[in-house]
């Protein structure tokens, strides 16, 4: 839990937290150092509570393992979190992949971000901005069988199951 913890923490901490709070989290602060800018507190004080509702894009899961500290690589975002990722765990990958190298669906995922948020940040108002899975290129597809795209639907119909069972 260790590794998601970082992971969220740098999306979580870098976006929701100034937003709700007016700061970084401490943890963050520690972790990125001097890098991380500093907010005045007229700012912290505007920020605050200055959002009305969230969108949230989502497209896809990976696990997550600890990184650990190397000197050698340059701290960036990318690399703050200290965090490995990867669609497969143990030769399983965590979904099927999509058309995109990236892309593995998980529809359990968009749940469990949407409880996240709302345990952690009392219940925001959430819009889902973005969320959908392309597909593989296949010109040999005639216009009748592509339009058949059961496996679309079936994506929306059971992320959409995901997103009832948070708002639970």
């Amino acid at each position: 839990m260790q590794q998601h913890g970082l992971w969220i923490l740098c999306l979580d901490g870098k976006f929701m937290e100034p937003i709700t709070s007016g700061h970084y989290p401490h943890s963050m602060r520690l972790l990125v150092g001097r890098r991380l800018p500093k907010f005045k507190e007229e700012d912290s004080k505007l920020l605050a509570g200055s959002f009305d509702f969230l969108g949230l894009n989502y497209y896809t899961t990976y696990y997550a393992s600890y990184a650990g500290h190397n000197n050698s690589v340059k701290a960036s975002y990318v690399t703050d979190p200290r965090v490995n990722q990867s669609p497969e765990l143990n030769g399983v990958l965590i979904g099927p992949q999509a058309g995109s190298d990236w892309l593995y669906v998980y529809p359990k995922g968009i749940h469990d971000l949407l409880v996240y948020v709302k345990e952690k940040y009392n219940d925001p108002i959430i819009y889902i901005t973005e969320n959908g899975v392309d597909e593989l290129d296949d010109p040999n597809l005639s216009l009748v069988e592509a339009l058949n795209d059961t496996d679309r639907i079936d994506y929306y119909h059971r992320h959409i199951c995901y997103v009832q069972a948070a708002i639970k």
